[in-house]
């Protein structure tokens, strides 16, 4: 390949977003952040939404600039986290800004949704665990608060595929990001017929379904590409879903025997299988099941992650303490041995606050040594994820009946390196952890797949040219 092609990510997170910029040489990928945004929710007349329009405007800022500096852009894609959506109308504008999954509105329509369809039910017909979050249940919940919705939105579009949808035009639902919403089948991915029965809502509420494994939708806008002084620039439905985007990025040497922990605010540790893992074990471990690029499932569990340290440090720093990544990397390694184990799921960590005060109280509470210090606290989070993620790990094992010989770390969350050496040392598993841009790394290669620029079998070895992977020997295993 004589000339570097050059693409674009823009991964949205539930707090960030990011315009990044993907350079292929033929051999390798280099990625360059272009443009940072935050993403924060505005409350309106009592109700979370995103600001969408904001969204797109600084997601446009940075094609701007990418355009400017960079000259020709092949293509664009956009990951974002699952659940949410937008109503299109008939006239095919937004009718408001999406609801953020954090809103409240769900809870008092729960009872509704379960008795037309049963949790245990639901895990069954879409292979996700029940939730609150779900697509299906704010979407339950919108109905039955504004039953005109019923008649005035003729599509509805989940995140990614509503910006897809911004600058395109064209309406697609992209399998992944569809495969977290509650209202699509576990085994052939399209929408469930059994669930719009039951919701009494027709198919065509949802646009035609594009495969995870990257597909071209067409154009960025005439309008779009005069106004950010763009040339022709294709607008892809790759692997739409973030975690999809970051599994896409592992550069698996052998599927067998390997699962994966993608490490950053959350972390979601599963393992990926050729169909979904439909138990009762699976549903009583809290196992959910998602799509891949290229059409197979990830069976995973969501674990708070670095969240607990992230509110530690925004604690400490509004005491005047403020003490960086790095620094109490450094301190909890001092620390030694972890004086509590703490379970990161548990309600008392869930929302914002002083989490070291918060795990004093939960040491308190279980009978466990409290931390005094900045370190001590530090080492209890990180111990304490290594040991969720081994149990998590364990569960894996049981209801795939497949062992598991190494874990593929993915995610900023790598950046720590005693979490990591720590999650190899207490699963008693090789570690090996990146890249650290997995979601954006793993945009621009489903990208470069539906542009065919690069063949499916070459994906692992490019991308393990393109990133520094680390790693981990287990020195011993502590039981969690």
């Amino acid at each position: 390949m004589s000339e570097t092609q050059k693409l674009l990510a823009i991964d949205l997170g539930a707090s960030s977003g990011r315009v990044m910029l993907g350079s292929y040489d033929g051999s390798t990928i280099q990625v360059e952040e272009i443009h940072r945004f935050d993403n924060t929710p505005v409350q309106v007349q009592g109700h979370l939404h995103w600001d969408v329009l904001r969204l797109f405007q600084e997601i446009k800022q940075g094609v701007r600039e990418a355009a400017r500096v960079h000259g020709k852009l092949l293509s664009l894609s956009v990951d974002t986290w699952g659940v949410d959506y937008g109503f299109i109308d008939h006239r095919g504008k937004l009718l408001y800004a999406p609801h953020h999954y954090r809103d409240q509105r769900t809870e008092p329509h729960r009872s509704g949704l379960e008795e037309l369809i049963p949790p245990r039910e639901q895990f069954t017909l879409t292979g996700n665990q029940p939730a609150l979050i779900n697509t299906v249940y704010q979407l339950y919940a919108d109905l039955q608060d504004h039953p005109s919705l019923a008649e005035s939105v003729k599509t509805m579009l989940l995140t990614p595929d509503l910006f897809h949808y911004l600058f395109s035009g064209v309406a697609a639902a992209e399998k992944s990001i569809w495969s977290t919403s509650g209202l699509a089948d576990a085994v052939t991915g399209e929408p469930s017929h059994e669930v719009f029965k039951r919701l009494g809502l027709p198919l065509s509420l949802i646009p035609g379904l594009v495969a995870a494994s990257g597909t071209v939708l067409g154009e960025v806008t005439p309008a779009i590409q005069e106004e950010l002084g763009l040339g022709a620039m294709k607008v892809i439905a790759g692997a739409s879903h973030d975690t999809a985007s970051a599994v896409a990025s592992i550069p698996y040497v052998n599927k067998d025997g390997a699962a994966f922990i993608s490490c950053g605010t959350w972390s979601l540790v599963g393992r990926e299988s050729e169909g979904p893992v439909i138990t009762d074990e699976s549903y009583a471990y809290g196992f959910t099941n998602e799509g891949c690029y290229g059409g197979t499932n990830r069976v995973l569990k969501n674990i708070t992650g670095l969240w607990i340290l992230q509110e530690s440090q925004r604690h400490w720093a509004a005491s005047g303490q403020r003490i960086g990544h790095a620094e109490l990397a450094e301190l909890a390694a001092a620390a030694g041995p972890a004086v509590a184990i703490i379970d990161p799921d548990d309600p008392l960590f869930s929302t914002p606050g002083d989490m070291p005060q918060r795990i004093a109280e939960y040491c308190r509470r279980t009978g466990q040594t409290e931390p005094r210090t900045p370190g001590e606290t530090a080492r209890v989070i990180v111990e304490s994820l290594a040991h969720a993620y081994s149990v998590a790990i364990d569960e894996l094992e049981e209801i795939t009946g497949e062992p598991v010989r190494v874990i593929h770390m993915v995610g900023g969350g790598i950046q720590n390196r005693l979490l990591c050496q720590l999650t190899a040392d207490v699963t008693g598993r090789e570690v090996v952890a990146g890249p650290v841009e997995a979601s954006a790394i793993g945009n621009i290669v489903t990208q470069l797949l539906a542009l065919g620029l690069v063949e499916r079998a070459d994906v692992s070895e490019l991308i393990a040219h393109s990133s520094s992977l680390i790693t981990y020997q287990p020195s011993h295993r502590t039981n969690p």
